[in-house]
């Protein structure tokens, strides 16, 4: 657990015990329910008004090398009107580099606790949304490695990374997109929770998270158009191999039937069965080999 104090305080703790609650019991009335909620993830994100305080489920995507995906975090609020207490379940980057920047920096300090608790709570959704922000770079990157690579005939391996990628952008909306809602709401209790001063900050939320909506949303239509030149030159590589297939399959009749003709017996009976003969046959075969060749050069069919 840490505590930063100003005029209003803030307390953050990682992954919450027993004792963690009874401390935060001691210092307001909250419900005990709501308390128990605290010890583990929620299935959904939401924000609940009570009679002096906020509660406010916030998930926020986060990408796994090892997935090679994004997957769900989360940060609870507790917010009255001198406390703000944040509660998550790992180690999240906005939050610790949020906590060092006040802690060391006391001009910071007093802007961000030197007000009411709507400034604090603005100021660290704030941070995770510009962190979910940072988190769609490598969407970026691994779009701009696609580009780069869809033309230099590799399209079975871009297949794959465009499989991921589509569901990397997948799984950051699926998790993302209740925030808007989430955030809308929090917009409206706010209001009603520290007054109209609040209003222009909570805006300012709804908005940085529909610029990442739209960054997402171009991400998504980029990738789609990528799928659909890939499958393009993938098509067109699979009709060339099995133009190709047709045409030699093609060769292989006349050479077959003139083969069983001039083996037929009654060949014999105009041309001897000897040396001479076979190397007729032969050269015969190959002529008409390398005509029809030639014949399919000219047609641009090989």
């Amino acid at each position: 657990m840490r505590i930063i104090k100003g005029k209003v305080t803030w307390i953050d703790i990682l992954k919450p015990t027993r004792d963690d609650l009874e401390f935060l019991r001691k210092q307001h009335p909250f419900h005990p329910i709501i308390l128990d909620e605290l010890l583990h993830l929620s299935s959904r994100s939401r924000v609940e008004f009570y009679k002096d305080y906020l509660f406010l489920t916030y998930h926020l995507p986060m990408y796994d090398p090892g997935l090679k995906t994004s997957r769900r975090a989360e940060v609870d609020f507790l917010i009255t009107q001198d406390h703000v207490i944040t509660v998550h379940y790992e180690d999240l980057e906005p939050i610790e580099n949020f906590f060092r920047s006040v802690n060391n920096n006391s001009h910071l300090k007093e802007r961000v606790l030197g007000h009411d608790t709507g400034r604090l709570s603005y100021y660290l959704i704030q941070e995770i949304i510009a962190f979910a922000m940072r988190q769609i770079r490598h969407i970026e990157e691994n779009l701009s490695y696609i580009t780069q690579e869809i033309f230099k005939g590799r399209e079975e391996q871009m297949l794959q990374k465009i499989s991921y990628v589509k569901r990397d952008i997948m799984d950051y909306s699926i998790i993302s997109r209740p925030q808007e809602i989430l955030l809308n709401s929090f917009l409206e209790v706010g209001v009603k929770f520290w007054g109209n001063d609040a209003k222009i900050y909570l805006n300012d939320l709804v908005g940085d998270y529909y610029k990442t909506t739209q960054h997402l949303e171009n991400y998504r239509q980029v990738i789609e158009s990528l799928e659909t030149t890939n499958g393009q030159l993938l098509n067109a590589k699979t009709n060339r191999v099995m133009q190709r297939f047709t045409i030699l399959a093609f060769l292989t009749i006349p050479l077959a039937l003139f083969t069983s003709l001039v083996s037929i017996d009654f060949v014999g009976a105009f041309v001897a069965a000897t040396p001479t003969r076979f190397w007729l046959i032969f050269v015969s075969v190959v002529v008409l080999v390398v005509s029809l060749v030639i014949m399919f050069k000219k047609k641009g069919w090989l």
